[in-house]
């Protein structure tokens, strides 16, 4: 077995990695660290992942499929976000305050302007146990 010791980065598929680098770092707020030809690499807290130019995984319905990918934001900065997100003209398209499954607390789901899923999670704790 291969005994993995975390994630290193995660890479989304874009079109165009200017729009996709100003929607990501002006909007939440990630750092890019490093552009390439086909992609850019930005920070986000403590972790990192990777614009990849290339062509969107398409599903039937974008906002039902369950392929997602979150990022944490402080407790007090779940509202104002969701605000600012709305006024810069991104569609919350579910909200909920989840308190069953693993991952419980405020949830917003969007769509970047590729249509990657998206979800900002002010994380209340965990409805396993994971040792």
């Amino acid at each position: 077995m291969v005994k993995t010791q975390g994630v290193v980065h995660f890479s989304l598929p874009v079109t165009d990695l200017e729009r996709s680098a100003k929607f990501y770092s002006e909007l939440l707020g990630m750092k890019i660290i490093q552009k390439a030809p086909r992609m850019v690499f930005l920070k986000c807290g403590d972790d990192y992942f990777i614009l990849a130019k290339d062509t969107p995984v398409k599903y039937e319905s974008l906002e039902k499929t369950p392929v997602h990918h979150a990022f944490k934001v402080k407790a007090e900065d779940f509202e104002p976000a969701v605000e600012f997100l709305k006024q810069n003209g991104v569609k919350i398209f579910h909200t909920e305050d989840r308190r069953d499954g693993v991952f419980w607390g405020r949830q917003a789901y969007f769509l970047d302007p590729d249509g990657n899923k998206l979800e900002i999670h002010d994380p209340q704790g965990m409805g396993v146990s994971v040792d």
